[in-house]
């Protein structure tokens, strides 16, 4: 019997040292991730989120002519392709800069900017595919035709190397344009030719569809659907964008109100027509106010100049440019799940791509990639 009792105590023991383990790792409970997104904050599985900081290493940086990188993007169909827009001046306009294979031992770039650029890309502040390949653009400029006007607003881009940045014959390149929100502080695409806007002169949220495009260097806007979401209200921090995403599963959209220092969110398939409003600088399909969006703060604690943004599954990024931090959130509760360091202020857009955070910063004129340790 004494025998039997030695044979079962160390498997007792056993038993209740691991449920005391289990019970305490389930304390804070393991956030579970869509699109197996590799953990960088580290021993994710033991709930101690950020303890071990990953590696931030070096893609590109002004040697490869990234010079004052506001924002970037993957193309939705050629995954081995990420764009960055640059800031330019607000005279000749901004330029991108196409990384082929970013990362890889074949690594090459293209640098173009459309003969336009003065006007169409004053001083772009963010850009954002949509999945049918097109891109838009946002301008931080009062009057694109730099005079005493309001003339300005987001522009749409085709990503066809036969197009973009080549002769058209007329104004340059581009797709289209519409001309109703002055300080555009950052763009978001929902689908097709729809993209959402940071409108930093009117202080609100603005969806722009440019309907069908007039193809490249032409000036037809007529058939372009606006509409205007007065009810969320958003401040501009003149000096850093302020970008958007879309979550497009659970259709909220993602503000970051650089101004006031928090992030938004708002439910895109929400709101009403209310009314029609008189457009300002050319004639429009339709531009409407609209009324009982559901929007909320998302987050507003601990924020100094919030700029880029992503999402993947359950998790929103954002970083901070004034604190060089990168800072995850759970969806769900919306609380702060940790903070990571770059080491340097000044990160602007950021991107979540092939199971990988891709950011560019201002400061040092660098696009890196985050590795987890």
């Amino acid at each position: 019997m004494y025998k039997k009792l030695l044979q079962i105590c160390p498997l007792i023991i056993c038993i209740v040292v691991l449920s005391c383990k289990k019970k305490k790792e389930d304390s804070p409970e393991p956030i579970q991730l869509k699109n197996d997104l590799p953990e960088f904050y580290a021993e994710a599985e033991l709930g101690n989120w950020g303890l071990v900081p990953p590696d931030h290493l070096l893609i590109a940086n002004f040697t490869s002519n990234i010079a004052l990188p506001q924002d970037l993007d993957f193309h939705p169909s050629r995954p081995n392709e990420l764009w960055i827009v640059n800031k330019g001046t607000e005279a000749t306009g901004s330029n991108t800069v196409t990384f082929i294979n970013p990362g890889g031992p074949n690594q090459s770039y293209i640098t173009r900017k459309d003969g336009n650029a003065w006007h169409f890309m004053s001083l772009t502040s963010g850009m954002a595919f949509s999945e049918n390949g097109n891109w838009a653009s946002s301008p931080n400029v009062l009057d694109a035709n730099h005079g005493n006007g309001r003339y300005t607003g987001p522009a749409l881009w085709s990503s066809d190397n036969n197009i973009y940045a080549k002769p058209s014959g007329g104004n340059g390149s581009h797709l289209d344009m519409v001309h109703q929100s002055p300080y555009c502080m950052g763009i978001a695409a929902e689908k097709d030719n729809i993209f959402w806007v940071f409108d930093g002169y009117y202080n609100n949220i603005i969806r722009y569809d440019f309907a069908a495009d007039h193809g490249p260097g032409n000036d037809y806007h007529d058939d372009a659907k606006l509409r205007r979401y007065n009810e969320v209200v958003v401040k501009r921090d003149p000096n850093v964008p302020s970008h958007l995403v879309l979550d497009a599963e659970k259709k909220w959209l993602y503000i970051v109100d650089g101004g006031n220092k928090r992030i938004l969110r708002m439910d895109i398939n929400t709101g009403t027509v209310a009314a029609s409003l008189p457009p300002v600088n050319e004639i429009l399909a339709e531009y409407s106010r609209m009324s009982g969006v559901i929007w909320e703060v998302f987050y507003d604690q601990n924020l100094q100049k919030p700029c880029g943004i992503d999402i993947a599954g359950n998790r929103l990024f954002v970083s901070d440019f004034q604190t060089g931090e990168i800072i995850c959130f759970d969806v769900n509760t919306k609380k702060e799940m940790a903070r990571i360091n770059s080491g340097s202020s000044g990160i602007t857009g950021i991107k979540i791509k092939n199971n990988r955070l891709w950011y560019v910063n201002e400061t040092d004129n660098t696009l890196k990639t985050v590795i987890p340790k």
